[in-house]
C-alpha cells in the first residue's frame, strides 16, 4: 500500500525547524561564499594564492575544532550544552559575516576566515547531535535528505541572488544580509525545542544584563 503524499512529507517539529533554520542560514551564506574569491581579488587587492590560503584557513580551523567539540558534546548528558554551542556558533558566524564589511587587507581577511571556521565548527557539531537525536525512526534517510536538499536549494538561490545583489548593491550588502540571516536562524532554533526555551530566555537575559 502506497503512502499518501502528506504522510511521506510529514516530519516532527524539531526536524522541520532545524531544516528551516539550515535553509535560512545557508541562503545567507549562499550570497557570500561563491563571491569571496572575487571579493578578495577585486576589493582588497589579493591574488589567487590569497584565495587559496583563506579557504584553507577556514577548513583547517573548522576541522581541528569540530571533531573534539562533537566528542565533548556527546559525553555531556542532556542537550543544553549542544544548545549553547549551537546558538553561540550562529552568533560567531553572524559576527564573521559582519566583519567582512570592514576588511581592508589580507591579514584581516585571514582573521575573519578563522572566526568563520570556529563558528561553523560549533554549529555543525551541535546541530548534528541534536538533529540526530530527534530523528523519527521511519524518517532517518528522508530527514537527512530533506536537509541536504534545503541546503542545496538555499545555496543555489543564494548564488544567483548574491551575484545580482553584489553587482547592484555591492559586497557590503551581501555580508550584512548573510549576517542578518545567521541571526534569524539563531532565533528560530529555540522555538523548535520547547524544553530549552527557558535556557534561551536566560541566555538573552544574561547578555542584556552584561550590556
Amino acid at each position: 500500500m502506497e503512502e499518501k503524499p502528506e504522510k511521506i512529507l510529514k516530519l516532527n517539529k524539531v526536524i522541520r525547524k532545524f531544516i528551516i533554520s539550515d535553509l535560512i542560514l545557508f541562503s545567507g551564506w549562499g550570497f557570500i561564499s561563491p563571491l569571496m574569491s572575487i571579493f578578495i581579488v577585486q576589493e582588497i587587492g589579493g591574488n589567487l594564492i590569497n584565495v587559496g590560503v583563506s579557504v584553507a584557513i577556514y577548513w583547517f580551523v573548522r576541522s581541528i575544532i569540530e571533531l573534539p567539540l562533537a566528542n565533548k558534546l556527546d559525553k555531556t548528558r542532556g542537550e543544553k550544552d549542544d544548545f549553547y554551542a549551537l546558538i553561540s556558533g550562529l552568533f560567531v558566524i553572524a559576527v564573521s559575516a559582519f566583519c567582512f564589511t570592514v576588511v581592508s587587507n589580507i591579514n584581516q581577511l585571514y582573521l575573519f576566515q578563522l572566526l568563520e571556521g570556529i563558528g561553523f565548527a560549533m554549529y555543525a557539531s551541535s546541530w548534528s547531535g541534536i538533529f540526530s537525536r530527534h530523528l523519527d525512526k521511519d524518517r532517518i534517510a528522508f530527514s537527512w535528505s530533506a536537509d541536504h536538499i534545503a541546503v542545496g536549494i538555499a545555496s543555489a538561490l543564494g548564488g544567483i541572488l548574491g551575484g545580482l545583489s553584489a553587482t547592484l548593491l555591492g559586497f557590503r550588502f551581501i555580508f550584512i544580509f548573510g549576517g542578518i540571516l545567521s541571526l534569524i536562524s539563531a532565533i528560530i532554533f529555540p522555538s523548535s525545542m520547547p524544553s530549552l526555551e527557558s535556557s534561551w530566555v536566560k541566555l538573552k537575559s544574561s547578555v542584556v544584563l552584561k550590556i
